[in-house]
C-alpha cells in the first residue's frame, strides 16, 4: 500500500509539472517551440575547504524570487529578459544603464549593481532599496484630477508614483493619463494592486547597489554579467539623458573590454557593434513593433551561422 501511495504521489507531481509547463503527459515540445536560450540559470559554484570549486545543482539552489517591475519605464526589458536574452553566467549582474532594471529583476537574488546617470532614477532606486513595506502601503491613491503635488510623501515616493500614472514613460508624470482616469486596466496604474506588489518585493532587493554615474564610471571592474541596455542610437532620444549624449563608438569599445559575460541591446540600424537580429518586440503602442538586435561577447569567438 505504501509503495502504491508513493507511486501515485510521484505520478501526480509529474502531472502537475506538465500542467504548469503547458504540456501533456505524452507530448514533447517541438524544436521550433524551444527557447532561443536556456532559461534556467547555470549552477553557481562554491569553493570547498581544499580550494576546489564545485557546482551546486539547480535542485539544491533556493528558488529564485519572482519579482515584477517596481515601475514601468520606456524601453524596459522585463518582458523580454527570459524570452530573448541568455541567463547570467556569473554571481554578479551589472546594469550600467539601469532604467527599471528589467533583466536584473529576473535574477534578483544575484548580487546586483546598478549604474544610472539620471538622478531621478537613482533616487527612486535608493528609496526602493531602503524603504519599509509599511511606508509603501501608506502612499495614498491619486485622484483622477489630482497631481503629484497633492501627495504628502517624500519626493522619491512622488517620482515612484509618477512612473505609474502612465505606461512605459521615460520620466515620471505629474498627473494621471487618460487610461488611468477612465479606469482602463486599473492594475496597470498606481493603486492598491501596485502598492501591494511593491511592498511585497522591497525586502528582496536590500542587497542591491545603485550608483549615480555614467556607464564608464561604474565602480567595478570585476568579472560579472554585464547587461548593457543604453538609449538606442536612433530611437533613444526620448529620455532625459538620451542617445544624443552618448559617444557610441566609445561605448562599443567599452563593451568589448568588459571582463565576463556581456549582453548588449540595440535597435535595427545600429552599427557601433556587429549586432545580430534578435526579435520583433511589442512597444507601448499597440500597433507598433520594435526590431531588436543584440551583441554578445561570444560573437567574437563564434562565427555567425547562415540561419542567424
Amino acid at each position: 500500500m505504501a509503495n502504491g501511495v508513493r507511486r501515485k504521489s510521484a505520478g501526480f507531481a509529474q502531472y502537475r509539472k506538465c500542467r504548469v509547463a503547458g504540456l501533456s503527459m505524452t507530448s514533447r515540445p517541438s524544436a521550433a517551440s524551444m527557447p532561443l536560450f536556456e532559461l534556467r540559470p547555470p549552477p553557481l559554484t562554491v569553493t570547498n575547504g581544499r580550494g576546489r570549486a564545485s557546482a551546486i545543482s539547480a535542485e539544491a539552489q533556493p528558488e529564485r524570487p519572482e519579482l515584477r517591475p517596481f515601475f514601468g519605464y520606456y524601453g524596459g526589458k522585463w518582458n523580454n529578459a527570459l524570452k530573448h536574452y541568455p541567463a547570467p553566467e556569473h554571481a554578479t549582474i551589472i546594469e550600467p544603464f539601469a532604467g527599471s532594471a528589467g533583466y536584473a529583476l529576473r535574477y534578483a537574488d544575484r548580487k546586483v549593481i546598478l549604474c544610472e546617470i539620471d538622478p531621478i532614477l537613482v533616487e527612486v532606486w535608493r528609496y526602493l532599496i531602503r524603504v519599509k513595506p509599511k511606508e509603501i502601503l501608506s502612499i495614498p491613491d491619486l485622484k483622477p484630477t489630482g497631481t503629484l503635488d497633492d501627495l504628502k510623501v517624500p519626493q522619491e515616493a512622488k517620482w515612484l508614483v509618477g512612473f505609474w500614472l502612465n505606461r512605459g514613460v521615460p520620466a515620471p508624470r505629474r498627473s494621471p493619463s487618460k487610461w488611468m482616469r477612465e479606469g482602463i486596466r486599473p492594475g496597470s496604474f498606481w493603486g492598491d494592486r501596485v502598492r501591494q506588489t511593491i511592498a511585497r518585493q522591497v525586502e528582496s532587493i536590500r542587497h542591491w547597489q545603485i550608483h549615480g554615474c555614467s556607464y564608464d564610471k561604474c565602480p567595478t571592474s570585476r568579472t560579472a554579467t554585464w547587461f548593457v541596455d543604453p538609449p538606442y542610437e536612433h530611437a533613444g532620444k526620448h529620455y532625459r539623458f538620451g542617445s544624443e549624449k552618448i559617444d557610441f563608438k566609445a561605448l562599443g569599445a567599452w563593451c568589448r573590454s568588459r571582463s565576463g559575460q556581456v549582453i548588449v541591446c540595440e535597435n535595427e540600424g545600429a552599427t557601433w557593434l556587429p549586432f545580430r537580429e534578435l526579435a520583433d518586440s511589442r512597444t507601448t503602442r499597440a500597433t507598433r513593433m520594435s526590431k531588436e538586435v543584440y551583441w554578445l561577447d561570444t560573437f567574437a569567438r563564434r562565427p555567425k551561422s547562415n540561419g542567424a
